[in-house]
C-alpha cells in the first residue's frame, strides 16, 4: 500500500473511534446523568481602576512603631520606652 492510503485509513481509523466514543459517552449522561457540578460561588473580577499601561504601584516600607537603641552596659537592643532589659543582672537603675 502506498505511504498516502496508509495515512488516510489511519484518520478514518482515528475518526470511527473518536465518533464510537462520543456517542457511547452520549449515551452513558443520557442514563446515568452528568457528575455534578462543584458549588464554588464564582466572583466577578473587579474592575481594573489604572489603564494597563502604568506600572502598578510600588511597594510601600514598613514604618518604624518603635525605635531602639542599645544598652549602655550590656549591649542588648531595648525600646526606647524600656528603662532596664530584661537580663535579671543588668546593672542599670530601673528610672535610666
Amino acid at each position: 500500500m502506498g505511504f498516502l492510503l496508509k495515512i488516510i485509513l489511519f484518520g478514518v481509523a482515528v475518526y470511527a473511534a473518536w465518533k464510537t466514543f462520543s456517542r457511547w459517552k452520549g449515551l452513558w449522561d443520557r442514563f446515568v446523568g452528568r457528575p455534578n457540578e462543584p458549588n464554588f460561588p464564582t466572583q466577578p473580577r473587579p474592575a481594573p481602576t489604572q489603564p494597563a499601561s502604568q506600572p502598578p504601584p510600588a511597594r510601600q516600607q514598613a514604618q518604624v512603631i518603635d525605635a531602639s537603641t542599645p544598652c549602655r552596659v550590656c549591649g542588648a537592643w531595648l525600646s526606647t520606652a524600656a528603662t532596664k532589659c530584661s537580663r535579671p543582672d543588668c546593672p542599670l537603675p530601673e528610672g535610666r
